[in-house]
């Protein structure tokens, strides 16, 4: 969701991924608010649209790791690819994450998102550092971390301070929800993939970007972070306003 490179060379391929999965996240959102604001039932629960928002999450995740190999690599380039830098950055995810939760808290009230996307991203990013230009050993941390997310889906406890880590208490809900594991392995899946795809900061692959239509995709994608921060209050106001017309 959030766009790991700030300035330099862009890859419009990866952006225009991100793109698509802003598409595909408004448009699940819109389905999402359509049914709990009750203009229309939809099941969300239903097969298809499950898969349709763990697609969404995981492409959003996977180009968030793609990504920070990315801006790896660019800073390696740079000579400036210090822990401090993806600290930073991580903290200022996360603290956008708290802003997620006081909104939630406020309204709806009900389903606060505690560990939602932002915050994981944030947390991801710290955490990802040890990993980044080894993209085996990334990979092997991402097997662990998918594992232990689908021992610990089996259990719950009591415990709200392991929410973080995919242990969840009895009655929890939330409006979003992404613990470290089994996430953190598809951020690393995705930031191993971008350190053998674009080694040294640049395409190993042969793509004529000329012969595609990425450029509006890679616009929405340059700015997912904006976009994710007003789609929900814009497709409330516009629920909102023609419920006062029923």
């Amino acid at each position: 969701m959030v766009n790991e490179m700030n300035g330099g060379k862009r890859f419009v391929e990866v952006d225009a991924l991100r793109g698509i999965a802003v598409i595909m996240m408004v448009a699940y959102h819109a389905l999402f608010d359509l049914d709990f604001f009750s203009v229309t039932e939809i099941d969300m629960s239903s097969p298809p649209l499950w898969l349709a928002g763990r697609l969404t999450a995981f492409l959003f995740i996977f180009i968030a790791g793609l990504s920070l190999s990315l801006s790896h690599s660019r800073r390696i380039l740079e000579g400036d690819a210090s822990f401090s830098a993806y600290l930073n950055r991580g903290l200022r995810i996360f603290g956008y994450g708290l802003i997620i939760t006081l909104a939630t808290w406020i309204y709806p009230g009900d389903g606060v998102i505690l560990f939602g996307v932002l915050h994981f991203i944030g947390a991801g990013i710290i955490l990802s550092y040890p990993f980044m230009g080894k993209p085996w050993l990334a990979l092997m941390a991402a097997s662990l971390s998918i594992a232990a997310g689908m021992i610990l889906s089996g259990f719950r406890a009591d415990y709200p301070w392991l929410l973080w880590a995919g242990l969840r208490p009895h009655s929890f809900y939330s409006l979003d929800y992404f613990p470290l594991f089994p996430w953190l392995g598809v951020m690393l899946t995705g930031m191993s993939a971008g350190d053998v795809l674009y080694r040294g900061y640049r395409r190993r692959f042969d793509l004529d970007t000329g012969a595609l239509p990425l450029s509006k995709p890679a616009l929405l994608g340059r700015n997912s972070l904006k976009i994710y921060f007003i789609h929900q209050p814009v497709i409330i106001m516009i629920i909102l306003v023609l419920n006062s017309f029923r």
